[in-house]
């Protein structure tokens, strides 16, 4: 039997950026937060056979073996001829704001170096092996650390966006994450395209947005004020869904997501925000019981008809690689 090694990790919800193609300064950066489902529970040991074996959906397959490759090419030796059995026994969800793919990818490069007899690389050499972060960091800081996080963008386009603030998110406090069934969130050159139509973003929104997480949400994190919180991530929501209108078609990128925001705003029930491109939508509720009451009005008003819903927990720790030695 040979060894193995399991690697578990959650997913990022990224809140929105900072910056768009500043005229000088650093370019994106951004907010978020990691949550303990959906998760990615990826198993690996090496391989007698003469190619990988890989184990995961249609989805996942490309991905998995794209970073098998990148990853390999930093092997030396005859470590670098070795081939790996790779399982995925639950999968992050693709295009859906969940931060799937750098998950994903760094999960398999961490379990190739520690198989080939590397020391536990970091997340930010993790990434450089795979090629993830042209645009946002906090997936990849997340896997390492967990919990809030805020990057503080880039200089160069080969640069990884540098953490500038970390913090535990409280435990009590839960996320409905809400997810349209019928559409995906864009990705990739979609993306990148989309990005590049927007033009820069005002210097006074990009002030508007570092205000509002450095006077308001990383304070009312630290002190546990959910109220302060939950209006501070509305308003950093809003902005930032009023800048990308153009791209993604409204404030949120799924039409009956703008409907349901107001609906809940409605019922005085803040905190809400989509995730990446969506079409998630994140709220942040004070505890299980007022998150069971914000699903029920989902439900009462016949949007849980097309959504998946599920309430999930800040995920306050890296991704957990257990090994298991040969008997």
């Amino acid at each position: 039997m040979s060894r193995e090694v399991s690697i578990t990790t959650g997913s990022r919800l990224h809140w929105g950026l900072l910056s768009l193609a500043p005229e000088t300064g650093r370019e994106f950066g951004g907010i978020g937060l990691m949550v303990d489902e959906p998760s990615l529970i990826l198993s690996a040991k090496q391989s007698s056979n003469t190619q990988d074996t890989i184990v995961c959906s249609e989805g996942c397959r490309s991905k998995i073996e794209a970073a098998i490759d990148a990853a390999r090419c930093h092997l030396t030796g005859s470590a670098r001829e070795q081939f790996f059995s790779i399982k995925l026994q639950s999968e992050i969800p693709l295009h859906c704001g969940f931060g799937s793919g750098t998950q994903l990818s760094l999960a398999v490069a961490q379990a190739i170096s520690v198989l080939s007899g590397e020391q536990r690389l970091s997340s930010i050499e993790l990434a450089q092996r795979v090629q993830r972060g042209a645009r946002s960091a906090l997936g990849i800081h997340g896997f390492d650390a967990g919990g809030f996080l805020v990057e503080g963008g880039k200089r160069a386009p080969d640069e990884i966006s540098p953490l500038v603030l970390h913090t535990d998110f409280p435990e009590d406090w839960k996320i409905l994450l809400i997810t349209p069934l019928n559409q995906a969130g864009i990705s990739g050159m979609v993306e990148a395209d989309a990005i590049q139509k927007l033009g820069p973003m005002p210097v006074s929104i990009t002030e508007k947005l570092c205000r509002l997480v450095l006077m308001q949400l990383m304070p009312a994190i630290q002190t546990g004020d959910f109220p302060e919180f939950s209006a501070g991530l509305t308003a950093f929501g809003h902005t930032v869904g009023e800048f990308f209108t153009p791209a993604q078609g409204g404030i949120f990128a799924h039409p009956r997501m703008i409907e349901l925001e107001k609906l809940l705003i409605s019922q005085g029930i803040q905190g809400i925000a989509q995730t990446s491109w969506g079409p998630t939508l994140s709220v942040v509720c004070p505890s299980s019981v007022e998150a069971d009451k914000v699903a029920s009005v989902i439900h009462k008003n016949g949007y849980g008809e097309s959504c998946l819903l599920r309430t999930v927990n800040p995920l306050n720790r890296g991704a957990r690689i257990q090994i298991k030695e040969p008997a």
